[in-house]
């Protein structure tokens, strides 16, 4: 499953990428257009909890928004990031926080309706969310996640280039539903108290559940667009069936946190309802690992490949910095070290350098090397000096 090393009599480097603004294509104005129609939509939806509930909505709103910098810092650590410009990501947490919001809500109650009507309002009372929430939601969901492809091709060109994608519309989604939940269960809470529902929701829907929510079910279904996108050799029925698979795995995690199972054995107290959802949850979590770790190391042969070919200068990307490449969680435990050994000023001149020669790469496999990427050379020896100077000393004194 890793990326093929660059053949320069094959296929060239593309020369230039695209930008996810692109005013001359459909899937730009159709992604901007129903997000837009989200973003109204939103703002009517939770118009009445501001008026009503307004210290759970203002609380609410704070909350749910620090949770989603969490998950941005731990991206960012990751270096995951680095796959796309800024605007990437806004418009993929958009649609899933604004665009599918818009769409799922109506479809699961037809849905749920029809349960009612083609078998038993019991059965839609008990099963509906478990038969709705996934046919709608994944799809939605993973709809944003073509319509960005199709917005800019050139700036998907690994499985993980895809994913941090999913991951974001999974967030956007996860995020505004969660506040959503907040504010509903805040206006029927018996009791006066505008906190409780917030922090109820923030352990129950945040901290229970966040990591095998929407995030992760996205995660898993955008591995089957990717590889459906990295891999043009194989048949399109293999391709397809890929895709087909990771999306029914997707789906069939989140019908199985939706349903009724295990909740009239274990449906008592916060221990308990923390070891159900671990039970219905962690499968989720442990398939979107595997997944990520596969992208991971198919994205370090990608930058190998375009490191040995564009920056064989040892002096920008020492040995042992071009084996971490492909390796986040090694990198993130060199600054770790570092910043134990020498203090926070070293650890962050460390991780200020790892980005910059990640940057040096991927704007020199765009662009090539020249006078475009002649600043973050510059940056490297700069940074690679004062981090010399951050550590040598103190280890000397060691010595």
């Amino acid at each position: 499953m890793s990326a093929p090393l660059f053949d320069p009599d094959a296929n060239p480097w593309p020369v230039g990428t695209d930008s996810f603004f692109q005013p001359r294509r459909a899937a730009f104005w159709l992604l901007a257009v129903l997000i837009v129609n989200g973003l109204f939509y939103t703002t009517q939806m939770f118009a009445m909890g501001f008026r009503v509930v307004p210290v759970t909505a203002l609380l609410g709103s704070l909350v749910w928004g620090l949770y989603t910098l969490a998950f941005l810092l731990v991206f960012r650590t990751l270096d995951l990031l680095e796959q796309h410009p800024p605007e990437g990501y806004l418009l993929a947490f958009a649609w899933g926080g604004l665009g599918a919001v818009y769409f799922a809500a109506p479809a699961n109650i037809a849905i749920q309706s029809l349960c009612a009507k083609l078998v038993s309002p019991e059965f839609a009372a008990v099963w509906g969310a478990a038969v709705a929430g996934p046919i709608t939601e994944e799809f939605l969901k993973l709809a944003g996640v073509i319509l960005l492809v199709l917005v800019a091709r050139n700036q998907f060109q690994t499985y993980l280039s895809v994913l941090i994608v999913g991951a974001m519309a999974g967030l956007g989604f996860q995020v505004v539903e969660n506040l959503s939940y907040t504010i509903n269960a805040s206006i029927s809470f018996p009791l006066e108290n505008q906190v409780s529902p917030v922090l109820v929701n923030l352990l129950t829907r945040g901290l229970l559940s966040g990591l095998w929510s929407h995030a992760a079910y996205t995660t898993i279904a955008s591995f089957g667009i990717a590889w459906f996108l990295l891999h043009p050799e194989r048949p399109m029925v293999a391709r397809l069936g890929v895709a087909l698979l990771c999306f029914a795995l997707a789906w069939g995690m989140h019908f199985a946190w939706n349903s009724p199972l295990l909740e009239n054995v274990l449906n008592d107290g916060y221990g308990e309802m923390a070891i159900l959802l671990a039970i219905k949850g962690i499968p989720a979590m442990l398939a979107a690992a595997l997944f990520w770790r596969v992208a991971a190391q198919e994205n370090g042969a990608y930058l190998h490949s375009l490191a040995s070919w564009f920056v064989p200068e040892r002096e920008l990307i020492r040995d042992d910095e071009w084996v971490r490449l492909g390796a986040p969680l090694q990198r993130y435990r060199i600054r770790r070290e570092t910043g134990r050994d020498f203090g926070l000023r070293a650890r962050l001149t460390r991780a200020r350098l790892q980005r910059e020669q990640l940057r040096l790469i991927r704007k020199a496999a765009v662009y090539g090397r020249g006078a475009q990427t002649l600043r973050h050379e510059v940056a490297i020896r700069r940074l690679r000096m004062r981090l010399a100077l951050l550590t040598q000393p103190q280890a000397s004194a060691v010595a």
